[in-house]
């Protein structure tokens, strides 16, 4: 990944493209690589935003990347680069996801020359906005999209495709119990988030998941919260999304009980609502 990092962060500082780690690779970059957080799903490939004003943008870093001589277009996805690493030969690909002036009011792109494949990028500026650097190398500092807009990304991914992969609710749920270690601990126990440890019995698992719902609360736009308020559903009980992270078997701390998975969605949903 790092020297894929590397090929992009060159490319897109030449062309004056903003852009970030997304994704599952943004979730190994800030809870494996910053937090020795081990994840329950292991990713082949690395996701980036890039902001754009116009397809040209696109167009210019595809073939900045493609001039290097290790990326290379196969078949008809055009978001996708496959890459092999020039010193070890390690092989996976990059998925390339535009946004900015190209969507539509929206939130939605529609790649050329047809327009028929449309892509949903809302809260992909918000995204932006809300990068971590991560150090990679002594010499590679790459934004990576932090975990609240990546809670935010995983609920508008999942509603966008969990009919045929149920995925996102996987990755939801890790950020969910993971939160809290993933350097808050202190935030919880100061002053500014100890509400959330004594309203949920001092667990710092279920204060985690509640805060991450009010972090993520203070980077969503009003178009952006009504698209995860309609997945995460307030008045109901039961939302599909807490049912397939409950058939996710995902390995989280204290247990992956349907009572416990329970307990963290209750707290992220019900401060998430109490912040917007």
């Amino acid at each position: 990944m790092v020297a894929l990092l590397r090929e992009v962060a060159a490319a897109a500082s030449e062309k004056s493209i903003q852009w970030f780690v997304g994704g599952a690779s943004a979730r190994d970059v800030v809870l494996t690589h910053v937090h020795d957080i081990e994840p329950t799903r292991a990713t082949a490939d690395v996701d980036i935003g890039i902001s754009i004003e116009s397809w040209a943008g696109h167009d210019t870093l595809r073939t900045a990347l493609l001039t290097s001589g290790h990326f290379e277009q196969r078949g008809n996805a055009a978001h996708r680069l496959h890459y092999q690493a020039p010193e070890t030969g390690a092989r996976t690909w990059l998925d390339i996801v535009p946004f900015g002036g190209i969507a539509d009011d929206g939130g939605e792109i529609a790649w050329p020359p047809d327009q028929v494949i449309r892509m949903n990028v809302a809260g992909f500026e918000q995204a932006l906005q809300a990068t971590v650097p991560v150090r990679m190398d002594a010499d590679l500092v790459v934004p990576v999209a932090s975990l609240p807009a990546q809670a935010m990304l995983k609920i508008i991914a999942w509603k966008d495709r969990h009919a045929i992969d149920r995925k996102d609710a996987t990755d939801l749920l890790f950020l969910l119990a993971w939160y809290g270690e993933a350097g808050n601990l202190e935030r919880l126990y100061a002053d500014d988030a100890f509400d959330l440890i004594e309203r949920h019995e001092h667990d710092p698992d279920i204060g985690g998941a509640a805060l991450l719902g009010r972090d993520m609360a203070g980077i969503v736009t009003p178009q952006v919260r009504d698209q995860i308020l309609a997945v995460i559903a307030p008045d109901d009980p039961s939302p599909l999304i807490l049912t397939h992270m409950m058939a996710s078997r995902a390995r989280i701390p204290g247990g992956d009980t349907a009572e416990r998975i329970s307990q963290l969605f209750d707290a992220f949903r019900q401060e998430f609502v109490a912040a917007v």
